[in-house]
């Protein structure tokens, strides 16, 4: 079952594999922060490269259908902002803002790091994320629409961790998921798979927005994401992550996050 359904001309109608583990009317951060890449992937300009993505989640996605906007900002001859929204009966849901660079020819450079191509474990390291919050519903993107492989860490064992992530599931109904829609759809996991707080607890993070800056475009199926989280005595706190793909170091996530009750 893909994420979404195409309505009509940019509207999409998601499916239950787009549920969060928090309520049940409700998206999971990864499927419309997916999506708003999607968008702003189709506004771009030859020899453009999308090199930051921050995605602000206004409110509650819903499992309604949801239009898309994107406007463009030129700053300079090469600096670029794309502005992308989701609406949901007019009102803005979740919005992205996309830093994007015109790029050129540059000669070899003095000094480069060594390759660090990444292996995707087997099988064998497979999980199936946990129930928890509500913990009742039939399908939800984190337990049914991915694929999780941790070298590091557990989804119940608090601390940091290290998931590589697949799609099990195309983005749109009939088209092929980019690798970037793919990695948006992966780092929002970065708080969910280093949570610091066991499941008994009571309370949990959630994270209010994600930015994912990009040292190269992501390529293939599988997202390394390696989560860190921290929170203070005042309520919130930050995530971390550093993301990657079987060719190695990609770019890095943060998730300012909110504390709740569960």
């Amino acid at each position: 079952m893909p994420l979404f359904r195409p309505v009509n001309e940019g509207v999409f109608a998601p499916t239950l594999h787009t549920t969060g583990p928090w309520r049940p009317d409700a998206q999971h951060g990864g499927p419309p922060a997916a999506l708003l890449g999607r968008t702003i992937e189709a506004a771009l300009e030859p020899h453009e490269v999308l090199t930051r993505i921050n995605v602000e989640l206004v409110r509650p996605i819903p499992l309604e259908p949801l239009a898309t906007l994107v406007r463009r900002e030129r700053l300079s001859r090469r600096v670029t902002h794309l502005h992308a929204a989701l609406e949901h009966n007019g009102l803005v849901v979740a919005t992205a803002t996309a830093l994007v660079l015109l790029g050129a020819t540059l000669p070899p450079p003095a000094w480069e790091p060594e390759p660090d191509e990444l292996e995707v474990p087997g099988p064998e390291m497979r999980i199936v994320a946990p129930v928890f919050a509500s913990g009742d519903l039939p399908v939800t993107y984190h337990r049914d629409a991915v694929e999780h492989r941790m070298t590091r860490g557990a989804f119940e064992r608090p601390g940091p961790a290290t998931s590589w992530i697949r799609l099990l599931e195309p983005l749109v109904e009939g088209e092929a998921t980019s690798s970037l829609c793919r990695l948006l759809a992966a780092a929002d996991f970065g708080s969910g798979i280093s949570g610091i707080y066991g499941p008994d607890a009571g309370v949990g993070l959630i994270n209010a927005d994600l930015t994912v800056a990009l040292a190269r475009p992501p390529i293939g199926e599988w997202i390394r994401v390696a989560g860190t989280s921290r929170a203070n005595s005042q309520g919130t706190g930050l995530a971390v992550s550093e993301l990657g793909d079987e060719a190695g170091y990609v770019g890095v996530a943060t998730q300012s996050l909110l504390g709740i009750d569960i």
